[in-house]
């Protein structure tokens, strides 16, 4: 590789670590920014969430609240205070007879209604009226769309009736919500048997309000590894655009090159020996390439190759004419690079020659009389 080849790889690699590293840097500001943002974001959401769900349960037991109960009153004087009293167990004759209820202090905390007697009615009510799981996520959800929480529900409701037994209904698609940790539960009714539980969670692309960012950086990144599948190309096509002598001498240097090979033609026949223009002697049926005391064993589609090119007029060749010479024209593309690869790397180091492509043409030349024609233009 010559100083210039050299020049060009280490730019561009040197754009390459630099492009790379601007696309890490701003990626990284990205992402702690969306870090911060979801953690300041999910706890917002939480508090408008729980608020929501108390609103939407409260407009649930209030759509209830014209139904009549029939309610007798003890006939003795009652002791009532503004704050309602924690009594547990509590004593209750039905049908199944007379049982004694125990009542766990968190969810007489938890009551949705902590008024007796309102509790009472309510037991009454959720018997004949249950609550539906479906609509109350539903309610639940709508209320947090109206607040702009982008957020998926789930509701569970445990009922626990007279004989202690508890059953449990789910809403509708939302395994992976109830998969999660439950975000609040409120009890109603007498003995607090009916349990409702609100789980809750967040899509983390539905928490960053930043997509327009978002795009930016990743059409930053599509073009960089663009421009790094394709650097090849254009570099090859802006050396097309800015480097236009060197065309003109590769046709003056090669008619140097014709002169000298066919003054050796008439006894390349006889002998399999071939010149080339810098002195380097082809042996083509021992396959060895000589120059001075450097030697090199060739492959023999290397040498047929090689001889295609010095018995050609202005040693240049087509795809098609080396396919047609060395695969009978049925040839693959990888076949052709690589035979141009070998012929390459069999020159190296021994001949000053060089394979490269011009106007859809290999062409064989020797490198260093372009650069000095160059310089006299």
């Amino acid at each position: 590789m010559n100083k210039k080849g050299r020049t060009a790889e280490s730019g561009r690699l040197i754009c390459l670590w630099i492009g790379t590293f601007i696309c890490t840097m701003v990626t990284g500001v990205y992402v702690y920014i969306f870090y911060t943002s979801y953690k300041e974001q999910i706890p917002e959401w939480n508090a408008l969430a729980k608020e929501t769900f108390v609103e939407a349960l409260n407009l649930e037991v209030q759509k209830r609240g014209d139904i009549v109960v029939p309610f007798v009153a003890v006939d003795y004087p009652e002791v009532k205070t503004l704050e309602t009293p924690f009594k547990s167990p509590v004593t209750l004759a039905s049908k199944y007879g007379t049982h004694s209820y125990e009542i766990p202090r968190v969810k007489f905390d938890n009551s949705l209604i902590k008024d007796t007697e309102k509790r009472m009615l309510l037991s009454y009510i959720l018997e004949k009226h249950p609550l539906d799981a479906d609509g109350l996520n539903l309610f639940w959800d709508s209320l947090l769309v109206e607040k702009s929480v982008a957020a998926n529900t789930g509701i569970r409701l445990s009922t626990t009736d007279l004989l202690k037994k508890t059953s449990t209904v789910y809403s509708s698609d939302s395994i992976k919500v109830l998969q999660g940790d439950s975000l609040l539960s409120r009890y109603i009714g007498f003995r607090c048997e009916v349990g409702v539980t609100g789980f809750v969670s967040y899509d983390w692309w539905r928490v960053l309000k930043v997509w327009p960012p978002i795009t930016t950086l990743l059409l930053l990144w599509f073009c960089f590894f663009l421009l790094l599948l394709y650097y090849k190309q254009v570099s090859s096509f802006l050396r097309q655009r800015l480097v236009k002598k060197e065309i003109v001498v590769c046709i003056q240097e090669k008619k140097i090159i014709v002169e000298r090979k066919m003054h050796l033609e008439e006894e390349a026949g006889q002998t399999g020996l071939y010149e080339l223009a810098d002195g380097t002697i082809l042996d083509s049926e021992k396959g060895i390439l000589t120059n001075g005391e450097k030697t090199r064993q060739l492959r023999p589609q290397v040498i047929v190759l090689l001889k295609l090119f010095l018995r050609t007029e202005n040693y240049r060749l087509t795809a098609e004419e080396i396919d047609k010479e060395l695969w009978q024209g049925k040839g693959k593309p990888n076949q052709l690079y690589g035979v141009i690869h070998h012929l390459r790397e069999s020159l190296k180091g021994i001949s000053s020659l060089v394979v490269e492509y011009r106007d859809e043409h290999y062409c064989l030349k020797m490198p260093h009389s372009i650069e000095k024609n160059t310089e006299k233009g």
